[in-house]
């Protein structure tokens, strides 16, 4: 058996090299070719036009093919691109939407090299579109959810998350979370499930106000977070305590998160004083204790005020 060597390929000239990549992209019919392909096809490796003419997208131009994806795209290039566009609209700032019509690279690739859209718009000398608008928090979304599912007093579902009981569509948390049930998942495990607390177990409960006048700090602030809000409704079943309805049975209920002692008498906003009421109940019940002191009242029974 006769053994020969291949030609030698060191010092090869560079017209050998890009007419050798030349001729892969003609065999193959295509505009442009990868890294990958040009190993599988080519004489020489992908790593020899790298070296030689400084990365894979310049050997590429030298040979008159197209760039399949740019890498390190110079700030200035792309600032250029993005006047271009503002020039063709006629517009002194460039919306996503007209950018991924028009514009040269793609929406995502002007972020990163920036940061954000709204600081690529800065740099061009350009306003930022009234159009675009900072990437929502996990926070927001959760809270937006949580408002959802209280107001429908159910499980929303992918077409309930539309305006105006909505600020976000369904498709934004399935593109942060990867899919709805994803969404879900996430929610419950950020709402937690850290309280046994029954309501049963609060009409046990007698409930002394406290002397605000004296009490020179509150414990917590007035308003629950959208998490309590969503446990304490959660815990009540999405229902009134008083009355019983709610909005996953009577379209038009809507429901508040109640301080079982009043803010104004001194109970605090923690989940065992928190609790359930309609819109109307809740306006009727005022700043009043919802129970009181029955072996001081007399009553055998528990019962509402």
């Amino acid at each position: 058996m006769k053994y020969e060597l291949e030609p030698d390929n060191r010092n090869c000239p560079d017209d050998v090299l890009l007419d050798d990549m030349r001729s892969v992209a003609v065999r193959m019919g295509k505009s442009t070719l990868t890294k990958d392909e040009y190993n599988k096809n080519g004489r020489f490796s992908a790593a020899t036009m790298q070296n030689r003419f400084g990365s894979w997208n310049n050997a590429l131009l030298k040979c008159n093919l197209m760039i399949g994806k740019r890498n390190r795209i110079p700030h200035q290039e792309i600032l250029d691109d993005l006047k271009k566009v503002a020039e063709k609209t006629g517009e002194k700032s460039v919306s996503v939407e007209s950018y991924r019509v028009m514009g040269k690279f793609s929406a995502p690739t002007v972020s990163k090299a920036f940061g954000s859209w709204s600081k690529a718009m800065s740099a061009a000398g350009l306003d930022v579109s009234a159009a675009w608008h900072p990437k929502v928090s996990d926070d927001e979304l959760l809270s937006n959810l949580a408002k959802v599912w209280e107001t429908l007093g159910r499980q929303p579902k992918q077409n309930d998350l539309r305006k105006p009981l909505s600020c976000f569509s369904s498709d934004t948390y399935k593109r942060r979370f990867g899919s709805w049930r994803n969404s879900l998942e996430f929610f419950v495990k950020n709402t937690g499930d850290d309280s046994n607390f029954s309501y049963e177990k609060q009409k046990d409960i007698i409930y002394y106000p406290v002397d605000v006048k004296h009490q020179e700090k509150r414990l917590t602030q007035r308003d629950p977070s959208w998490r309590m809000r969503f446990l304490v409704n959660r815990r009540d079943r999405f229902s009134c305590r008083a009355c019983g309805r709610s909005p996953a049975n009577d379209v038009g209920v809507v429901l508040h998160v109640d301080h079982v002692i009043p803010w104004s008498k001194g109970g605090e906003t923690i989940f065992e004083n928190l609790q359930t009421l309609c819109e109307k109940c809740n306006l009727g019940k005022s700043d009043l204790p919802m129970y009181v002191d029955h072996a001081a009242e007399g009553f055998k029974n528990d019962q509402p005020v």
